[in-house]
């Protein structure tokens, strides 16, 4: 681009402004926006208030937008990320960086990219954290064929972002792949917290599981249950029926000791604990490929 950076964005919500705000704060100008609010704001009202105030142009129409815009942020909603981008599609050039941070699927992503291919640049962006505590500082995972270059034009201004493959679609998945770690997690916890509040020791359970990883990395405890838990699955099938006994007793949820006593099962069914001399491997890495393997 021989002109300074040109950004726009394409949704002017919470997460919108904030951004527009921060980049506007750290230097950039002419920063624009259009929304079907916004477009049809007259001086005065809220939303017209408030890109004043964060030092956005609000523009009529996503033809505007795009005229004015080399770098479009899409910040609607992940279930309008295709039609958002079908509205903008006609007016987009080869030099346009079409950023979808929407919160949607990795497929959503690949049809999103398989409709700008050949018109402008596609970039799969993931925010991996809260907008409005982090502002642009929010660490952004982004996925595309070009997704390389981005981080040279915004990361001047601020933008923490971080390419993690050429793939489209990658950065979601990415982001979804990790949610089954952490959705999954919380919902462990509840349950186990459930079960110690009942027997009259959540303080101490609570304090006990906390103490667990407080003293080493989460890398480190991450590998121990990965690797321990091919190694040693057979018995802690064993234990698992002792939990779910004890759940029973107190009339608290099972739900997610019976999933894991079925992931356990399973990894006994694909022969990992024999695979390994039921001795824990050196690497997360070999406990996937053992996994791949035996699922062939």
């Amino acid at each position: 681009m021989h002109h300074p950076l040109r950004v726009g964005f394409l949704g002017f919500g919470e997460a919108g402004e904030r951004f527009a705000r921060d980049l506007t704060q750290a230097g950039l100008k002419g920063v624009v926006a259009y929304s079907r609010a916004g477009a049809k704001a007259a001086p005065g009202d809220p939303i017209a208030e408030r890109a004043l105030e964060a030092g956005v142009r609000l523009m009529q129409s996503p033809r505007e937008l795009c005229k004015h815009a080399d770098v479009i942020l899409a910040l609607t909603s992940g279930r309008a990320a295709l039609a958002t981008l079908r509205s903008v599609r006609a007016h987009l050039k080869p030099h346009h960086f079409y950023v979808d941070a929407n919160a949607t699927s990795a497929k959503a992503m690949e049809q999103a990219a398989a409709l700008l291919e050949g018109r402008a640049q596609f970039v799969d962006a993931s925010l991996m954290g809260a907008v409005p505590l982090l502002g642009i500082k929010v660490p952004i995972f982004i996925s595309g064929e070009r997704a390389a270059d981005l981080p040279a034009l915004l990361a001047p201004y601020g933008m923490n972002l971080r390419a993690v493959s050429t793939r489209p679609g990658a950065a979601s998945a990415l982001k979804l792949i990790r949610s089954i770690a952490f959705k999954g997690f919380a919902g462990v916890l509840l349950e186990s917290l459930e079960a110690a509040h009942r027997y009259g020791m959540l303080d101490i359970v609570a304090a006990d599981i906390a103490g667990s990883f407080d003293g080493q990395s989460f890398m480190v405890n991450m590998k121990r249950y990965v690797c321990g838990t091919a190694a040693h699955a057979e018995r802690r099938v064993h234990e698992m029926d002792d939990v779910m006994e004890l759940l029973d007793s107190l009339g608290t949820s099972t739900r997610m000791s019976r999933a894991a006593k079925g992931m356990l099962k399973d990894v006994v069914k694909l022969g990992l604990p024999e695979h390994f001399n039921h001795i824990e491997p050196a690497s997360i890495e070999l406990v996937m490929n053992a996994i791949a393997e035996a699922k062939k």
